[in-house]
């Protein structure tokens, strides 16, 4: 049986095995809106976007993987493997390198001053109008980011059931913004880690049913071993190459820890936990999490790959193939396999992954209204009850923007690549603000702003210019093919030519995080030493990571702890917290100790 790229179609078995973990993965967040928070949730806004601050650490973890792993991963990376090999799979490197500098330098900060928000932090380093300029970059980035987490559900239920992507997207924001709006990070968390274990579930049984299609995993790895896919001998330092070892590995790394360190989708779920070791535990879950997904759906580019030649090279599987080449791949292995429901699991996988990142993402996007706009910009406090609806307001503006903006992501290229891009532009900028912030003691708010803004102008510009030169059809050329398959197989490949785009535009998205990253530090700590002047009030040493505390001026030293101890002695005047602070005990002695010297 030929590998076409056109399977589809959805049986009765498919839709049960559909309906059944659909409604499974949305239960807890129903019942967290419907039961579990009832008023106390539109009340206390505290309980409302940070769980009460007394989650469970497993399914934080799980949250954690879906927050990232969404859709764009399991339909983008199986396609990015089909058309360029393996040399993607060495982001996994770059994962693993990235949890371990964000467990030492940047979670011990967060976990020490136990934070409503991340940008909070911010304002206590420099000031509210720094906080500001990073929480309005988090807005527009989710912005451009929820577009593709709809979208690619969208995109395979399309596939398989010839649903229109629009009507399946409005769908889908229809079920998740009902429990995020309702329930908030209770709902957001316990849903997240049905969905995610539905997710791996679904792409193992991809997996597991190609590889048996194609005769096992030796003739896999055999046929991409002959096409050059399993090639990851490509260390060239050219950034205009769309896939190189050095690309993967530090872009990977750079974009990885600059999304998992000081985002507020992570961070927030972080801070949920009741101590550091906690969070850490749920840092490596999530570490092992995002390998094994980014693993299972490379193989399953490459099952997919040997399943196309094994079938006689169908013109219609020739590379460049697009986004659909995995629920096509699904269809197709269903039939031979003879395996009704197959399809529906995966879909029912891809819809919870993309379920779990739209839910985490307008959670956070809340939170950060309130707290960091509301409350930390515009210095305004409203009732709980105002502010409550003011948070869900947000994220029902939020879900109907990313309905509105699938027009202009269908008409963009591959998800993977489009989806690192555009994240990339505030991720790179608003970690280097935090860096400039923990690790630059000579920095103050005019570096870190003018280091903010050059970040974004960088990556932004880069992250639009690709985008747009992908529009007029630059691509990178794939993969060679077999010889059996050149033979068989009309292979064209049309492209305009490089070197009418201007360089800059041509960067592979892999650079696009470092560039947007090294531009913040290296004009935030040039403005900071010649423009900043030295504030003792901002130099607590808990300010600045325990990678630098050696350098740290004595002032510094002498402050320790200052400025949780002025956060203590606001919350007296405050209403109680949901629940009981990880420092609530230590900040209890500290107040004594200061009052008694």
């Amino acid at each position: 049986m030929t590998f076409t790229m056109e399977e589809g179609g959805f049986g009765v078995g498919d839709y049960v095995a559909f309906g059944v973990l659909c409604v499974a993965s949305c239960a807890g967040g129903m019942w967290y809106s419907a039961v579990g928070s009832r008023a106390k949730a539109v009340v206390d806004i505290k309980d409302y976007l940070l769980g009460g601050r007394a989650m469970s650490t497993f399914p934080v973890a799980m949250s954690l993987i879906a927050s990232y792993v969404s859709g764009v991963t399991i339909l983008g990376t199986p396609a990015e493997i089909y058309n360029y090999g393996t040399q993607y799979w060495l982001v996994v490197v770059g994962v693993t390198l990235s949890c371990i500098v964000v467990a030492t330098v940047y979670l011990p900060v967060f976990c020490t001053l136990r934070l409503s928000s991340s940008y909070e932090y911010l304002e206590l380093r420099f000031n509210r109008h720094v906080r500001a300029v990073a929480s309005v970059l988090f807005l527009l980035d989710e912005v451009l980011f929820l577009p593709m987490v709809v979208y690619v559900p969208a995109l395979a239920f399309n596939q398989l059931t010839g649903l229109n992507v629009f009507a399946v997207g409005g769908a889908m924001v229809l079920i998740c913004g009902v429990y995020t709006v309702l329930g908030g990070l209770r709902a957001v968390v316990w849903t997240d880690s049905v969905q995610t274990g539905i997710m791996f579930i679904g792409v193992v049984l991809v997996a597991s049913a190609g590889t048996l299609a194609v005769g096992g995993v030796k003739s896999v790895i055999s046929i991409a071993n002959e096409s050059g896919r399993l090639d990851l001998s490509n260390w060239s330092f050219s950034p205009y190459e769309r896939q190189t070892g050095w690309g993967a590995l530090v872009g990977g790394f750079l974009y990885w820890t600059c999304f998992n360190s000081v985002n507020q989708t992570m961070v927030q779920r972080y801070i949920a936990l009741p101590s550091k070791r906690q969070a850490i535990i749920a840092l490596g879950i999530f570490c092992v999490g995002a390998i094994l997904a980014i693993s299972l759906c490379v193989w399953c580019g490459l099952a997919a790959w040997a399943t196309w030649v094994l079938g006689g090279c169908h013109p219609g599987g020739v590379p460049l193939v697009n986004d659909r080449l995995l629920p096509a791949f699904v269809t197709y292995v269903a039939k031979i396999q003879h395996l009704p429901g197959l399809a529906g699991v995966f879909l029912a996988g891809v819809f919870g992954a993309g379920l779990s990142s739209l839910s985490a993402v307008l959670n956070a996007c809340a939170l950060v209204a309130v707290e960091d706009i509301l409350h930390g910009w515009l210095r305004l406090r409203l009732k709980p009850l105002t502010e409550g609806l003011l948070a869900r307001s947000v994220t029902a503006l939020l879900a109907i923007i990313s309905i509105v903006m699938l027009v202009v992501i269908a008409k963009l290229g591959g998800v993977l690549g489009v989806a690192t891009a555009l994240s990339a532009i505030a991720a790179s900028a608003t970690c280097g603000v935090f860096t400039l912030g923990m690790a630059c003691w000579w920095v103050g708010p005019r570096g870190a702003i003018f280091g903010a803004i050059a970040g974004a102008l960088v990556a932004g510009t880069t992250s639009l210019g690709t985008q747009a030169a992908a529009a007029s059809g630059l691509r990178a050329p794939p993969l060679n093919l077999t010889a059996e398959c050149a033979a068989n197989s009309t292979f064209s490949f049309q492209s305009v030519d490089p070197e009418t785009i201007f360089p800059l535009f041509r960067v592979s998205y892999h650079w696009i995080a470092p560039l947007g990253l090294f531009s913040t530090l290296l004009v935030g700590a040039i403005v900071g030493y010649f423009f900043d002047k030295h504030d003792s009030s901002k130099m607590d040493a808990e300010l600045f990571t325990p990678v630098v505390w050696r350098w740290l001026p004595a002032d510094s030293h002498e402050m320790a702890g200052e400025t949780r101890r002025i956060m203590a002695a606001k919350a007296v005047d405050s209403p109680a917290p949901s629940a009981p602070l990880i420092l609530n005990r230590i900040n209890k002695v500290d107040v004594s100790d200061e009052t008694s010297k």
